[in-house]
Parts: C-alpha cells; sequence; structure tokens
C-alpha cells in the first residue's frame, strides 16, 4: 500500500488548497460575469505590457483591464474578514489563499495600464494601491520593476513629495501617510538622498517622515467634540478620525519592521486600520485602499513574526 509521506500530504493539500482558490475566485459574480476566454485574453496582453518601458496601456483596451482588475479586487476582498481571522481553520486557510490570488491577478491588471499621472495624489494612491495587491500576492519584485519602467509615475509622485509640507494639514497628513507607506513596500520613490547609505533606506525615510509628521500634528489644532453644526464639520472630524488612526497604524507597523518586534503587532494593527476604514465608508475609492492596505500590512507584519502568514509568504 503506498503510504504518504507528510511532506508528501502537504504538498497535495496545497495543491487542492490552491486549486479551490482558483474556483472560488472564478466562481465569484463579478468574476464570472467576464467570460473566460475574454479574462485570459486580457490576461495576457496585461502580463506583455506589465513590465515593457513606457507609460503603460490606454484605450481600447484599458477600459476591458480595468474592469478585469475590480472585478478580481471584489472578489478577493470579499475574503479579507475571514482571512484576517485569528484562529487557524480550514476556512481561513481558504480564504487567504483566495485574498492573495485575486491581488496577483488584479496586480497584472493593475500594472499594465496607464497610471493618473495628471494629478500627484491620485498618482501615489495607484502606485499605494498597486504595492498593497504586490505585497499581498508576494510580487515585490514585480512592484520594484514597475517604478523602474513608469519614469512619469515617479517623476509625478516625486514632485507631489516635495510639495507636501506647503500643503494645508489634510493634504500634507494623508500624503504624508502615504508616502511613509510607499517606504514600507520598498518603493524606490520613498527613499530620501539623505538615506541613500542605510542599509534600509526607504524605511529609514518612513521613520523620517513619520518623526515630522509627529511634531506637525503636535500643532495641529483638532476638530473640536462640541455639536456637529453641519456636514463639512462632520466630515472634518471624521477626516481626522481617520487620519489619526492611519498614522497609529503606520507607526506600530514601521517599528515592528525595523526592530523585528514580538509579539505579534498584527491584531492591535487591524483595530487602527478597521477604525480608519469605518471613518471612511461612504469613500467607496478611501475604503478599498484602506482594505488592501490592511491585508498588505498583516502580511508584512506576519513576516516579521512568523506568526501570521498569507499562503506562501
Amino acid at each position: 500500500m503506498h503510504v504518504l509521506t507528510p511532506i508528501a500530504e502537504r504538498d497535495l493539500a496545497a495543491r487542492d488548497l490552491a486549486e479551490l482558490a482558483r474556483t472560488t475566485l472564478d466562481d465569484h459574480w463579478a468574476v464570472a460575469a467576464i467570460p473566460t476566454e475574454r479574462r485570459a485574453l486580457l490576461l495576457e496582453r496585461a502580463d506583455a505590457a506589465a513590465l515593457r518601458p513606457g507609460d503603460g496601456l490606454g484605450e481600447p483596451i484599458a477600459d476591458g483591464l480595468a474592469l478585469l482588475g475590480t472585478a478580481y479586487e471584489l472578489a478577493a476582498l470579499g475574503q479579507l474578514d475571514a482571512a484576517l481571522q485569528p484562529a487557524p481553520s480550514a476556512g481561513r486557510d481558504l480564504a487567504q489563499a483566495v485574498l492573495a490570488l485575486g491581488a496577483a491577478r488584479a496586480f497584472r491588471c493593475s500594472a499594465a495600464l496607464r497610471a493618473p499621472t495628471d494629478d500627484g495624489e491620485s498618482a501615489v494612491k495607484w502606485a499605494l494601491k498597486l504595492g498593497a495587491l504586490a505585497l499581498v500576492s508576494r510580487q515585490t519584485d514585480a512592484y520594484i520593476r514597475w517604478w523602474a519602467v513608469r519614469n512619469q509615475v515617479t517623476e509625478t509622485v516625486n514632485q507631489a513629495a516635495l510639495r507636501l509640507e506647503h500643503e494645508p494639514w489634510e493634504a500634507y497628513a494623508r500624503g504624508t501617510l502615504w508616502m511613509a507607506w510607499l517606504g514600507l513596500m520598498g518603493a524606490p520613490v520613498a527613499a530620501h538622498a539623505d538615506n541613500a547609505a542605510e542599509e534600509l533606506p526607504m524605511l529609514s525615510a518612513t521613520r523620517s517622515r513619520l518623526a515630522a509628521f509627529r511634531e506637525r500634528r503636535a500643532d495641529h489644532e483638532v476638530p473640536g467634540e462640541g455639536p456637529l453644526l453641519n456636514t463639512a464639520a462632520l466630515r472634518a472630524r471624521m477626516t481626522e478620525f481617520a487620519i489619526r488612526h492611519l498614522a497609529d497604524a503606520t507607526e506600530l507597523l514601521t517599528v515592528a519592521v525595523l526592530r523585528r518586534t514580538l509579539p505579534d503587532v498584527s491584531g492591535e494593527f487591524k483595530l487602527h486600520l478597521s477604525a480608519a476604514r469605518s471613518a471612511m465608508a461612504g469613500d467607496h475609492g478611501q475604503d478599498v485602499l484602506l482594505a488592501w492596505l490592511q491585508a498588505a500590512g498583516v502580511t508584512l507584519a506576519g513576516g516579521v513574526t512568523a506568526q501570521l502568514e498569507l499562503p506562501g509568504f
């Protein structure tokens, strides 16, 4: 009688899980709405263009690729809550596998597209979500190569970073935290010339940005806790709440990565990102971005502590 070794059993289980993840992802209504042949053609075009020098793909194929990428994101993020459960289970394993596979396919679509470079913040957020997709799907090497072939994006993000210190508080805070996250993801654009000689220049730059952020936040007048008189006052308070929790999450993750902090910081990190997401729930674009940052941050924290890993991290 043939007896499977423990290693063979694990390999078989991994193959079964991967196949189930593919089926689950492809059966999601948003993905299934796009014909199989069309999906295969679009992914083939994306793979050919993702790391080709230039601005990326535009019309007529851009709409189809963007739609497919969005479908994969919807399918993947539908598994986020289950994937981030602290207790190990077969359901969590499947959710993590679907999340990682959906992120991988969405990354392939987005990396091939022409990024928005007319507006600095839009370019930063595009690169930020792409980095989160890469981190969750273990494609950080491809993400770094993507920067090398997207010179216009690099230039636009650099210019946006240089303007940050002259921006009003909200734009400054949001942009500084986005740039800090780019550093955590290893984006070359996040490095400072002053940190070029250091062992981890992107992380050192992130630490410097967060130190400057703390100083400016100390001088910032937080919206009061009195009655909310209008919609603008409510928005200001909710935005401040989201910024505060995003900043705390970013600080926590940066310290963990720099110091290899134990115990696992992913639980506290998830609480901060969940709070920020709840405050921005009315803004779909921000909520999706924060959801991917939550997945990427937990992946990164898991890599630091080896206590919480997405499959294959």
